[in-house]
This record gives C-alpha cells, structure tokens and sequence, in this order.
C-alpha cells in the first residue's frame, strides 16, 4: 500500500502536465521562479532519463519550498527516490532537524511520508512522543498520531502494540478518539473469533495465515500421495486430505480481508480447493480399480 501512494502521487504530479508543453526546459524555468510543482515535474524527467543526482536536487528544492504548507506532500518523491539511493538520511535530514527544534506539525507530517516509503520505525520514533503529548494535527479531519501509530502498527502485524496505543487514545477521550475506539474494538473482535477457533491473533496475525498457507500446500503434498499409488495413500485421498483442506480454509475465513470483493488469497485458495476435489476423484477411480 505506501508503494501504490508513492506512486500515485508521482501520477498526480504527471497528470498535472498532461497539457502543458512537455518541455523540461519550462519545467526547470518556473522551478527556479519557486513553483513547487514545477520542481517536481523537472525532477521526474531527470529520474525518467536516469539523472538520480539532479532528479534528487530538483525534488529537494520542491520539498523546501513546501515545507511550511501544513502538508509534507511535496517532499514524497525526495523522500522515496533518496531511500531508493541509500541517502534518507541526508534528504531527510533538514525536515528532522525542524522537528528535533520542536516543531511538532513537521515531525507529524514527516512521520506520515516515512510510513508512505514503509521507513515504518522512522515514523514511530516521531508519533510515539506526538502521541503522549496529545498532539493535535492541523486539520481537524485528520485522526491524529495515536490513530496513525496504531494503524501502521497493524499494517506490520505488531497487533497487541497497536491495541494499547487505540486504547491509550481511546481511554484518554472517547469522542475525539472514536476512530482509535473502533479500531481497538475491531482487533478485539478479531481476538474473539481467534479464540473461538483456537487459534491467538492478537500476537500477529502470521499464526493465522498458516491456515491459508496450509490450504494451498495441502493438495500439493496429495499430488504425492497420488504418486504413491498405495491403497493406504489413496483412502487418505478420498475423504481425510479434502476434510483437512476445507477446515483450514474455514478457519482462515474469519481473519481474511473482506473489504474487497476480489480478494487477493482466493486466487491460490480457490485453485487449491478444485485441486484437493481434483487428487480425491483421481484417488476414488484408482480405489475402484484396484
């Protein structure tokens, strides 16, 4: 997800060129008369012809330009092509020594870039201490650095870390804070159907993708009992192996993500069913020959 938000906003700043005359020379032109988004035009058609040193220095100006906006949007391309070259730290370093002098809208924002380019531990190092603080962003529709914390907790399967700062926040004030409250009630809820099922969640949700691990590994290991031939191997085919196969899957249900129709895991999950029904068919005919 942080590489498709880089990308995207590299999209965003393109489209936004997709009448203009093409030629970079305007580009560097209205960059040096301090138009940001013109900074970040030149830079991407110097990273585009493989110019990572004069891309990097178009995309640093854009991102000093921009730095006192509310908003470190323009520093996304700096940001993600410096961790791309090995250099984060010197592209980084003017925005941490801002925040580092106490400027608490900076290391916020900052934060959410490192998140973008997955730099996950970065950011938390930053939220941490805005969280405790109760720190307040500057738009009141953002969910604030305890929610944004706890979120990209659970983004890297740190879940029992991201359920105690939800309900820091939620405990500390329950309105303000009802983002951070329904999340921590959702993990919650995950840990219920978990321990319904025998299986802990809330530790990390790997535990859980065993189960839909198992589902696709399963028929590959009856493929070799296939093989085998033995009468033994092939009623294990028949009824046991396709039992095991679909109680994972039922298991693992409950933790997929169901935001999207098209889920991700049913491309080897539904495969993996047909071929489980496929080796116990296959096992049947050969029962009945034998």
């Amino acid at each position: 997800m942080p590489v498709a938000v880089v990308l995207l906003t590299l999209f965003f700043f393109s489209s936004a060129f997709s009448d203009e005359s093409q030629d970079p020379d305007s580009y560097r032109q209205e960059c040096e008369n301090g138009k940001t988004i013109y900074c970040i035009a030149a830079g991407m058609e110097e990273q585009k012809s493989g110019n990572l040193e004069t891309a990097l220095k178009y995309y640093q100006t854009a991102c000093a330009n921009h730095m006192d906006r509310g908003h470190l949007r323009a520093c996304t391309p700096l940001l993600s092509l410096a961790r791309q070259t090995g250099r984060l730290d010197d592209a980084s370093a003017g925005l941490e020594k801002l925040c580092q002098g106490g400027d608490e809208v900076v290391c916020f924002y900052l934060a959410k870039e490192y998140f973008k380019i997955t730099e996950y531990h970065r950011g938390f190092v930053h939220l941490e201490r805005l969280c405790r603080n109760d720190f307040q962003p500057p738009d009141k529709a953002d969910y604030g650095p305890c929610y944004h914390l706890g979120d990209n907790l659970k983004t890297i399967g740190e879940m029992k870390r991201a359920l105690k700062i939800f309900n820091f926040d939620c405990d500390r004030d329950p309105l303000s804070a009802k983002p951070s409250c329904d999340q921590a009630e959702a993990i919650r809820r995950l840990a219920r159907q978990g321990k319904a099922y025998g299986v802990k969640t809330v530790s990390g949700l790997k535990r859980v993708e065993a189960l839909a691990f198992a589902v696709a590994m399963i028929p590959l290991s009856g493929l070799l009992l296939l093989k085998n031939g033995r009468k033994f191997a092939l009623a294990s085919l028949r009824i046991p192996v396709p039992a095991l196969t679909f109680i994972c899957w039922a298991l693992w249900e409950p933790h997929a993500n169901q935001e999207f129709i098209l889920r991700a895991d049913l491309f080897f999950l539904i495969p993996a069913g047909f071929l489980t029904l496929l080796t116990a068919y296959s096992a049947h005919r050969r029962l009945l020959a034998l």
